[in-house]
C-alpha cells in the first residue's frame, strides 16, 4: 500500500466528508422513537396510559381537557384508542390554536390602542383595552358620554374585533 501524506485539500475533503456523514446521521436519529419518547407530550400520554399499553382509552383520555372532550376528532384511524402520535399531534394542534388565538387577540388589543391614540379626543384618557378572541373589553374612565361613544365606535371599525363591550365610566 503506497503511504503518500496527505495533502491539505484532500484532508479538508476528508474532513467535509466526516462532517456531513455525522450531520446526517444526526439529522436521521433526530426523530426516532426514543427521541420521541423524550419530549412533553410523549410523557403527558404516559402519565394518562394508566395501564401501560401503549395507547389511551376514552376513559384515560378523559384526565386531559383538550383530548377528553374531543377523543373521536384526536382518533384518526376510528379504532377507539389514541396512540402516542394521535395524541401529539392533536395536542400539539390544540396547543398551536391557542398560541394564534393568543397571538391574533394581541394583535387587536394593539390596533384598538393605535387607533384610540390617533384620535385627538381620546389621546389623554386613559382607557384599558382587553380582547379575547375577537371580543373587546373597553374600561376606565372618560369625562363625557360622547367620548365613551367615540372610543366604541373607534374599536369597532378595528379588523379582528367582533364585538365591543363598554364598560367605561363616565366621571362626574
Amino acid at each position: 500500500m503506497n503511504k503518500r501524506p496527505l495533502s491539505f485539500q484532500n484532508l479538508m475533503t476528508a474532513l467535509l466528508a466526516a462532517a456531513f456523514a455525522s450531520g446526517a446521521i444526526s439529522a436521521h436519529a433526530f426523530g426516532t422513537e426514543e427521541d420521541q419518547a423524550q419530549t412533553p407530550l410523549y410523557s403527558e400520554f404516559k402519565k394518562l396510559d394508566k395501564n401501560s399499553d401503549g395507547k389511551l382509552t376514552r376513559q384515560e383520555s378523559v384526565r386531559d381537557h383538550d383530548i377528553g372532550p374531543n377523543f373521536d376528532k384526536a382518533d384518526t384511524d376510528k379504532n377507539d384508542a389514541l396512540s402516542a402520535k394521535e395524541y401529539s399531534e392533536f395536542k400539539s394542534g390544540m396547543q398551536q390554536a391557542r398560541v394564534e388565538s393568543f397571538l391574533d387577540d394581541s394583535s387587536v388589543t394593539a390596533k384598538v390602542k393605535a387607533e384610540l391614540l390617533k384620535d385627538d379626543g381620546m389621546k389623554a384618557l386613559a382607557i384599558k383595552v382587553q380582547t379575547h378572541h375577537g371580543q373587546v373589553i373597553l374600561s376606565g374612565f372618560v369625562d363625557t358620554e360622547a367620548q365613551a361613544r367615540r372610543a366604541v365606535e373607534i374599536a369597532s371599525s378595528v379588523r379582528g374585533v367582533l364585538s365591543v363591550k363598554n364598560s367605561l365610566v363616565v366621571k362626574g
